[in-house]
């Protein structure tokens, strides 16, 4: 719909440029015409000017209701206006009798069969009617008149094919935009497959290792705060043996979920591994990254599973940030050394670097 609006705005837009181009040529004529200059004004001018722009103001309205009628009142609209131009210029109606194919041209452009019919049918209407009752057409011959009438039926047989090939090529476009946009959605979804755990939603382990390689890379040469919090669901096995694999991957989507709710924008998140998650923390200060680690442990210990309501749910987590000296691996080693300290002094705790 709003494709045809903007069609139907250009064509506007070129009828006025029609009536301002006719109401110039009509003034300059003024100096040459052996009619009285009131009467020349009046009546080839200024009547003529006033009837063109209440046609097009009408149109404008028309476009504006979007009503289904809208191309064909765009068609008598133009016709009607071209007849006006012709009746102005009879003098020289021979040289204006292509402005007749000018809504025939427009009906192309709107893609729709009916309306070219239509206002093929209308053109060689109003010319024949001219030609009965206006009086400077009378003058035209046989030859003349049937001449120009082939030339409109030949019009429309032109306009129909134009029309069928405008879409054909529209139809083979929107093909090849489809089958572009769902190349474009495979590819999306392979890179998520190489970047993404479709489990969790969370970053893969391979896609946590080279993030974190680049972001220790990034701080040697530009410092900002940089942490990493490793965590690992405690006894999980246990949860698979009494509960089953299902309800363990209940669990980990879970454990997932709060983690995601409890990140900010510039957090990471990853699954390390089965029941491994880690979450890189950039530009926040070790107390604030503590604070979120333990917004999650909480969570997850307070969450209520439908289908184990019974079972309780913890983790453990391992907390470093990174100093200067550290390499990427002494980073990580760091974490994992903590969360291995969390696990043999209870489990459900965070253990931090001093």
């Amino acid at each position: 719909m709003n494709s045809k609006k903007n069609w139907y705005t250009h064509i506007i837009i070129y009828l006025w440029i029609a009536v301002g181009v006719s109401s110039t040529v009509t003034l300059i004529n003024i100096n040459f015409t052996d009619l009285d200059a009131n009467t020349y004004f009046l009546k080839r001018f200024l009547l003529p000017l006033l009837l063109e722009i209440a046609i097009v103001l009408i149109l404008k309205r028309l476009i504006r209701s979007n009503g289904d009628a809208t191309g064909y009142c765009i068609i008598i609209g133009t016709q009607a206006i071209v007849a006006i131009l012709i009746i102005i210029h009879y003098s020289v109606f021979m040289v204006m009798l292509p402005l007749f194919l000018f809504p025939i041209l427009i009906s192309i452009f709107l893609l729709n069969q009916r309306i070219i019919q239509f206002s093929s049918i209308l053109t060689l209407s109003l010319f024949m009617g001219m030609r009965l009752w206006f009086p400077p057409f009378s003058v035209m011959s046989a030859t003349e008149f049937t001449t120009f009438s082939a030339i409109v039926v030949c019009s429309y047989f032109l306009a129909r094919e134009l029309t069928k090939r405008f879409s054909a090529v529209y139809s083979d476009m929107v093909v090849s935009v489809e089958k572009e946009k769902e190349m474009l959605y495979q590819n999306i979804y392979m890179e998520k497959l190489t970047k993404m755990d479709l489990a969790t939603n969370l970053y893969n382990h391979k896609t946590f290792h080279e993030y974190l390689d680049e972001l220790v890379h990034q701080c040697q040469n530009q410092s900002f705060d940089l942490s990493l919090g490793l965590m690992d669901l405690d006894l999980f096995k246990g949860i698979n043996d009494r509960h089953g694999h299902g309800n363990g991957d209940v669990v980990i989507a879970k454990a997932a979920s709060i983690i995601l709710d409890n990140l900010e924008a510039n957090d990471f998140a990853a699954r390390y591994g089965g029941e491994e998650f880690a979450v890189i923390f950039t530009e926040k200060s070790p107390d604030a990254c503590l604070a979120i680690l333990e917004r999650i442990r909480q969570d997850l210990e307070a969450a209520v599973f439908k289908t184990m309501p019974d079972e309780v749910v913890t983790m453990s987590i391992g907390f470093a940030p990174l100093t200067p000296a550290m390499t990427k691996t002494d980073f990580f080693e760091a974490a994992d050394t903590l969360l291995y300290m969390a696990k043999e002094n209870g489990r459900n705790q965070i253990q931090c670097a001093t």
